[in-house]
């Protein structure tokens, strides 16, 4: 909606009044056309830094503003500027004024005190000023004071001057002549009221703080608030480079490493402060602060970056409007709830601006004179003040049903009340049980009793404690759900016990009944998912969301997160293992739960533990890459202009045949393709390496990355074994020098293991040199009994070595009529039959090369329908056996019909 210029000059005393004194400002050119990106800031800055002296300068700032502003109110009271234009110019405008203070001020503190000198680095130093709330996010309001943060690098002292001074003096002394050009009374006005009391111990501490000083500040000191206030700094002025230094120092206290639903107890806390305020102030009508105000919608964006913003950084986000957007493309909101948030927000902004472009005030209360309600309701584009507070009504309605939504407490049931009582008790009488549903009250009581007496729960901090407290209830009242199951009990207790001192965990189950409900379920059907949250706690993330918990990520999802991984890490080594491993553990965590839950078929259990290993080797190999290129620059042969990563792992065993389970080591082959291995490497320094030793040294990273012992422990266990010439052999050879082992040295036993081999890192060129290889070797013709003969042999020294089947137990794997008696059937058929069937050559799974082999036909339907069924049946079960922390071993007479079935097979084919 547009209205005319005569319009806007009715509806803001302010704009009247700048007219009257700069006339210009009305002139169609000044305000017509919206400004490039910069230029305003540009314009600004020019014409304030070429201030000849103190006088001029305030006097330049002041005009500077009151122009720009005024301009600014043209645009929004006209239409011609939409929010998103008027917030950008409003911060603009105070970057321009302030920076050029601070640099005006600069040039003449250094030639008067000399230059300010880091004790550590020997460079200069210079103030960087931190802007906070709504200037940090690029969306100032049309008067609003500015909040301020003073801070520099380094202590030291000046150089160059007759008497040198410290850093901070200089520093504090700087600061007070910046904030006294800005906010001094003037004939001209002031430039902004300044509000410097959310650095370091508020008034009471320095103006202006070192690197160290503020890091050591919010290490000890800091509070919830301060956490919140944080989301937004940004450096609007000085040393912007060194600014995100100091930010990545300050980054682990605003967000942390896991989902932090304790910041949700503080947001809920500061909230309950300003309600009180507002209701003691009479402030209702207030459409910041009050009921469904902007206060509200800003608390519920920034309780989703304070709980998530530590594991993913595209929520670190400081301007509201951008971040609303990434919670609705992220699911954190849905589509409704983002719409109503973000038009409530565009309309309260609005009327905000348009409350403080009549007199230049900051007001957020509405206005009690007829006339003024008027004027807000018609720059708002209303014909009444009644129309205008229907809409303005039902934006702070939904607002408030939004911010209780997310805000909300569960409501604690009787029974959890009563539980309380019970916890809080001395926990050493079965008769406190009385009312509550429990078999064997002797042992819940022994390890509740355990439980509250260990080291973890009487070492708590008074707030754990509360924590502690606060769940109990909620957590023995869904234990009791379905009756007392005492291993049930046991599990749960311990995982708690491993989280009590990160209380973080204790306030995400109380806030989540849905996390709750999954720990108990999961503990419950698997010692094997209750251990992994026992040992890795930031699992517990994963039960926030039943969507994702049970809906584990497929190739293309699972490679988009480990390049959004690389991404965010950067070069950082240390950063890069554990986060892999994290990402890792949960990834496999939801596999088994969706597995164990019976949400995923078991026959893509495997499909999809193979795909997670294959991404991670896929990031770890290019992490490796890129380490190596900046040690050693370029392997030999190659340049920038047909730069491409040439190295290649091969995936023998259960992660070439696509079979992995969840305890599944990772036998790997790795090679290089496409370079000779005697051309030279040289980095920048001048030192050559032939690729040989280049590759082999990206070889051990790639091994160092995976298994390196972590906080979150290893990626995966390594077998590099089957590489040529196994143990003594290179860790990393050529692709041909792999080829030619193949051909002319390897064992009988190495050609089975072939059968398996896949290719699972690697770039589109290496792959295609491998499977052309893999196809030629595989289909060459052999002597078909003397291939039989080795298998027979070698299956017969593994039956003899490792079966383990004896009267009691049988043997899934390696028992006769088991797994392996499948898997040497089929490498058999493959390396006897491929020269007459090439097609037995192409896949390298079990079930697909049995399916090849009847369509072919080598075996009947009946028989491959057995070997299949009998497979699939043993799989399952050993995939089980996994999650129950069981041995594959099973009782004699188990699975005696596919067992025959497998044995009548192998005795004909091999017999």
């Amino acid at each position: 909606m547009k209205f005319s210029l005569e319009e806007a000059v009715q509806w803001s005393r302010f704009l009247e009044m700048v007219a009257r004194r700069y006339p210009q400002v009305l002139e169609q050119a000044s305000w017509q056309d919206k400004l490039a990106d910069g230029d305003l800031y540009q314009r600004v800055y020019e014409r304030v830094i070429d201030s000849h002296d103190e006088i001029e300068l305030k006097r330049h700032l002041r005009q500077q503003r009151n122009q720009v502003m005024a301009r600014i109110a043209i645009r929004d009271l006209t239409g011609l500027a939409d929010l998103e234009e008027s917030m950008r110019d409003i911060s603009d405008l105070a970057d321009a004024l302030v920076s050029s203070a601070l640099d005006w001020h600069y040039g003449r503190f250094c030639e008067r005190y000399g230059t300010p000198i880091g004790s550590e680095s020997g460079l200069p130093q210079k103030l960087i000023v931190l802007g906070m709330g709504k200037l940090g996010g690029q969306e100032l309001n049309f008067s609003s004071d500015i909040d301020l943060i003073f801070v520099y690098p380094e202590s030291g002292e000046t150089q160059g001057a007759v008497r040198s001074i410290s850093n901070e003096q200089f520093f504090v002394r700087l600061g007070q002549a910046l904030n006294k050009s800005l906010v001094e009374v003037t004939e001209d006005g002031f430039v902004y009221r300044v509000d410097m009391r959310l650095r370091p111990f508020g008034d009471a501490g320095p103006l202006a703080v070192n690197f160290a000083a503020i890091e050591h500040y919010y290490e000890i000191h800091g509070r919830a608030w301060e956490r919140y206030a944080l989301v937004k700094a940004r450096a609007m002025a000085g040393d912007k480079q060194e600014a995100q230094y100091l930010f990545n120092i300050l980054r682990p206290f605003v967000y942390r490493r896991y989902i932090d639903f304790s910041a949700m107890e503080s947001l809920r806390e500061l909230k309950q402060m300003i309600t009180a305020e507002v209701k003691k102030k009479g402030m209702q009508a207030n459409i910041k602060l009050g009921p469904g105000g902007i206060r509200e919608i800003e608390f519920i964006v920034q309780a989703f970056q304070l709980v998530h913003g530590g594991r993913d950084r595209t929520l670190q986000g400081r301007a509201l409007m951008p971040m609303l957007q990434t919670l609705f493309s992220l699911g954190f909101i849905d589509k409704e709830s983002f719409d109503g948030l973000m038009q409530a927000y565009v309309f309260l902004r609005r009327a905000e601006n348009r409350l403080q472009e009549w007199a230049d005030q900051q007001t957020h209360d509405l206005p009690k004179e007829t006339s003024q309600q008027e004027v807000l309701a018609n720059a708002m584009g209303f014909e009444s003040y009644d129309a205008f507070l229907l809409e303005l009504n039902r934006h702070r309605d939904y607002v408030q049903e939004q911010f209780s939504a997310v805000f909300a407490e569960e409501e604690v049931s009787e029974e959890a009340n009563e539980l309380s009582a019970f916890w809080l008790g001395s926990l050493d009488s079965v008769e406190d049980l009385d009312g509550f549903e429990v078999e064997d009250p002797d042992s819940f009581l022994r390890h509740l009793q355990n439980f509250k007496q260990s080291r973890a729960v009487g070492h708590l901090s008074r707030e754990g404690v509360e924590r502690l407290n606060a769940l109990m209830p909620l957590l023995l009242e869904e234990l009791l759900k379905q009756g007392y199951v005492e291993q049930t009990f046991v599990r749960v207790l311990k995982v708690i016990e491993s989280v009590v001192q990160r209380s973080v965990y204790l306030v995400l189950l109380k806030e989540n009944p849905v996390a709750l409900k999954h720990l108990v379920l999961l503990c419950e059907v698997s010692p094997w998912l209750a251990d992994m949250l026992f040992k890795y706690p930031a699992l517990m993330d994963q039960l926030i969301d039943e969507r994702n918990l049970y809906a584990p990520l497929e190739p293309a999802g699972l490679n988009r997160e480990i390049q959004h991984l690389l991404l965010e890490v950067g070069e950082d080594e240390e950063r890069f293992m554990e986060q892999i491993r994290q990402w890792r553990h949960a990834q496999v965590f939801k596999v088994a739960a969706a597995d164990i839950t019976g949400h995923l078929p078991i026959m893509k259990v495997s499909d999809y533990l193979t795909w997670i290993a294959e991404a991670v080797l896929g990031g770890v190999v290019e992490f490796a890459w890129q380490f190596m290129q900046r040690r050693n620059g370029l392997p030999g042969g190659m340049t920038k202009d047909n730069l491409r990563n040439p190295f290649l792992v091969l995936g023998y065993g259960k992660v070439g045949g696509i079979e992995l389970g969840y305890g599944s080591d990772l036998d790997i082959v790795m090679l290089y393709q496409g370079l000779n291995p005697g051309d030279l490497a040289i980095n920048e320094r001048g030192r050559s390496l032939e690729n040989s030793l280049y590759f082999v040294r990206m070889g051990q990273k790639v091994i160092s990355l995976m298994t390196t012992l972590m906080p979150a422990g290893v990626l995966y266990e390594i077998d590099t074994r089957l590489r040529p010439n196994g143990a003594s052999g290179l860790m990393v050879t050529d692709l041909e020098g792999y080829k030619t082992y193949i051909l002319n040295k390897a064992w009988n036993w190495e050609h089975q293991a072939f059968v398996r081999v896949r290719a699972v890192a690697g770039d589109d060129q290496s792959r295609q040199a491998f499977d052309a290889f893999r196809h030629e070797f595989l289909q060459a013709s052999r002597e078909r009994e003397k291939v039989k003969s080795d298998v027979l042999e070698m299956r017969q020294k593994m039956r003899e070595s490792l079966d383990k089947s004896n009267a009691e137990v049988f043997d899934l794997k390696h028992g006769r009529g088991g797994i392996v008696d499948i898997e040497f059937m089929v490498q058999y058929l493959v390396l006897a039959f491929s020269s007459q069937y090439p097609a037995l050559s192409e896949f390298t799974d079990n079930i697909r090369i049995l399916e090849t082999v009847e369509s072919v036909g080598l075996m009947s339907s009946e028989e491959v329908g057995q070997l299949i069924d009998s497979y699939k049946v043993y799989r399952s079960k050993y995939h089980r056996v996994a999650l129950q922390n069981q041995k594959p071993l099973v009782e004699s007479g188990c699975y005696l019909a596919e067992r025959e079935a497998v044995e009548r097979v192998w005795n004909r084919v091999m017999g």
